[in-house]
């Protein structure tokens, strides 16, 4: 993979008024913490499912 021709820029700075923000993570590594949070919060649904059809099975059965 070639390297991108400007590095990314952190759209938030470091400090109040600081417009020279370090780059703090190239793109390849923000997809893929946006995939890790998609299938934390795939799990996290499928846990609370899980827990509240147990929970509804448990009470009316």
């Amino acid at each position: 993979m070639t390297e991108p021709a400007q590095p990314y820029r952190s759209p938030y700075t470091p400090t109040p008024g600081s417009s020279t923000a370090p780059p703090d993570e190239t793109p390849e590594e923000g997809v893929r913490e946006l995939w890790i949070f998609f299938w934390v919060a795939v799990v996290s649904v499928v846990i609370i499912a899980v827990a509240g059809l147990g929970a509804w099975f448990y009470l009316h059965h």
